[in-house]
This record gives structure tokens, C-alpha cells and sequence, in this order.
């Protein structure tokens, strides 16, 4: 049986509108370029801070104190090394049938090696420190004839643009610049003003002798001065 004769309740509307029985939603389209790309927070690092933080730090300070620590890491290093390959040879392990085998295998004069390792390994220690010692000393002196020759710069220069400003203070005036002929003053000190450049020319003041016409003014375009002067020059 058909439902065409029964009423429709929801019409059929056209576009985006909801009609009879169907029922949705507003579509929506989300791109992955709106996720969120960075969650954490970006931080300076210590080479990013700028030009200030740069100058407060002593960069040579620095430099010598990793090496120094290099230096007594690659010691400790070598020194547990050397204890570990001692132990070995021992053969103090109680459970060691694979150390004692070892042992067994080794060549008769390994005892005899392992205490000339060690008292090699305390007259390299020693040697290492005096040289240490004698490095720190040598940086120690370095620095000291740096900084010597840093003040003396720093002297040299600030005396210099004393100097300077003496003799911009000195000279800087025109009208007290005797020595030099400065833009107010002649050579021989001099304050009288310079003729022009063209004092002495041939044609200069030409038209002194000529009368001189006073303007006036007339309110007729054709008696007018200029309109005159225009019929003399063009008409005439």
C-alpha cells in the first residue's frame, strides 16, 4: 500500500535546508596544517643570548677550564684502566675459573710487567702533574702580559683622543685659527672682509646710467606699459 496520499509534514526544501525525513548536519572540512605544529616552548641557548651577554662572559676563562677538565678525566680514565687490568692478572675472584684460566695462559713474566706497568703508571702520573703545573703556570704568565699590554693600549689611546680633542678644541674655532688661515681670518690675521670674485671684471655695473622707470599702474590694457612695450617690440 502506498503512503503517497498521507501529508508531508517536512517538506522538501531545496539547498541546505532539511526536508521530509532526512536529518544531517553542517558539514565541516578541518586541514591538518590548523593542528598545532610546536607543544613546547623554544629556549635560548647560551650562544643565542646577544652581543652583551657575549662581552660579560670571559671566553678564554671558559676554554682553559674544559680542557682541564679533559685533561683529568682522560687521567682518571687511564688510572681505572690500569686498576681494572691489575685485578685481572690478581686472579683474586673467588668464582674464577675464567680469570684463573686466563692467568694460567698468560706468559710467566706477567707479574713482572704488571709492577713495571704500575711504577710506570706513577712516574707518568707525576710527570703528567708537573707538566700541569708548569702549563697552568705558563697561561698564568700569558695572561698576566696580555692584560700588561692591554692597559698600555688602552693608555696609548685615551692619551691620543686627548690629544685630539686639544687640537679640535684649539683649532676648531675659525675666527681663532691664526695659524692656519681658517675661513674668518686671512693669513696674516686679518679680519677684513675678502672682495668678491668679481670686482675687477670688465662688464660689472653696466646699467648704472640707465634710468630708471618707476612702475605705475594704469586700468586700460591698451595705454598700459606693458602693452606698449609689447607693440615696440613685436609690431613696430
Amino acid at each position: 500500500m502506498t503512503t503517497a496520499h498521507r501529508p508531508t509534514w517536512a517538506p522538501a526544501k531545496g539547498k541546505e535546508h532539511q526536508g521530509g525525513a532526512r536529518l544531517f548536519g553542517p558539514s565541516a572540512k578541518h586541514s591538518k596544517l590548523d593542528a598545532n605544529g610546536f607543544m613546547t616552548l623554544k629556549t635560548r641557548h647560551e650562544s643565542q643570548s646577544g652581543a652583551d651577554a657575549l662581552l660579560a662572559r670571559d671566553l678564554r676563562a671558559e676554554l682553559e677550564e674544559k680542557e682541564r677538565r679533559a685533561k683529568g678525566k682522560g687521567a682518571i680514565a687511564g688510572a681505572d684502566v690500569k686498576e681494572t687490568i691489575a685485578a685481572l692478572g690478581s686472579g683474586a675472584s673467588d668464582d674464577g675459573g675464567r680469570f684463573r684460566t686466563r692467568a694460567e695462559d698468560a706468559d710467566d713474566d706477567a707479574s713482572a710487567s704488571g709492577s713495571d706497568d704500575e711504577s710506570d703508571s706513577g712516574s707518568d702520573d707525576e710527570s703528567d702533574d708537573d707538566d700541569t703545573a708548569a702549563l697552568l703556570a705558563e697561561l698564568e704568565r700569558i695572561k698576566s702580559e696580555r692584560a700588561e699590554e692591554a692597559r698600555l693600549k688602552a693608555e696609548a689611546e685615551a692619551s691620543e683622543a686627548f690629544e685630539r680633542q686639544k687640537d679640535e678644541l684649539a683649532t676648531g674655532n675659525p675666527l681663532l685659527d691664526l695659524a692656519t688661515g681658517g675661513a674668518g681670518a686671512s693669513a696674516g690675521g686679518d679680519f677684513r672682509t675678502k672682495r668678491r670674485w668679481d670686482d675687477d671684471v670688465v662688464f660689472r655695473n653696466q646699467a648704472r646710467d640707465e634710468p630708471k622707470v618707476g612702475k605705475r599702474f594704469i586700468n586700460d590694457t591698451i595705454r598700459s606699459d606693458f602693452h606698449k612695450r609689447f607693440l615696440n617690440k613685436y609690431i613696430k
